[in-house]
């Protein structure tokens, strides 16, 4: 039987949910390039904290005012989070995030990680195996 931990981190994983888009999170405010384990690591505290707002599996969570560089970190992050996301400018529901709010469910998700790790993990496991 082979064991997959949750600490390593997998490239082919990240690059399969994520497509030919480049590695870019917000640090500091500032939508850069990372590397991997950087984007996997941010990725996730969104996730937690997409998961902290108690969105149910499969509700569509609408982003508002985000850039095309963007999208592929809160796609993936939603994911993990078992939502979808939309992105347009013009959304009428309670769903809706706009693009500022996005470092605020990060640090949000970097304070309920314990509570949310496990889910994520076996979501990556599940991703890894193509389950």
């Amino acid at each position: 039987m082979t064991t997959i931990s949750s600490f390593d981190c997998n490239m082919s994983t990240i690059k399969s949910l994520i497509g030919d888009a480049k590695l870019i999170a917000p640090i500091d405010g500032v939508w850069t390039n990372v590397s991997v384990r950087v984007f996997e690591d941010l990725v996730r505290r969104l996730a937690y904290g997409l998961m902290v707002r108690d969105y149910r599996r499969g509700d569509t969570v609408v982003f508002t005012g985000c850039k095309d560089e963007m999208k592929p970190f809160i796609t993936t992050a939603c994911k993990l989070a078992h939502i979808n996301a939309s992105f347009t400018d013009e959304a009428d529901g309670r769903n809706i995030i706009s693009s500022a709010e996005v470092e605020y469910l990060m640090t949000i998700g970097g304070t309920w990680s314990r509570k949310y790790k496990a889910s994520v993990d076996r979501t990556i496991t599940r991703l890894i195996l193509g389950c």
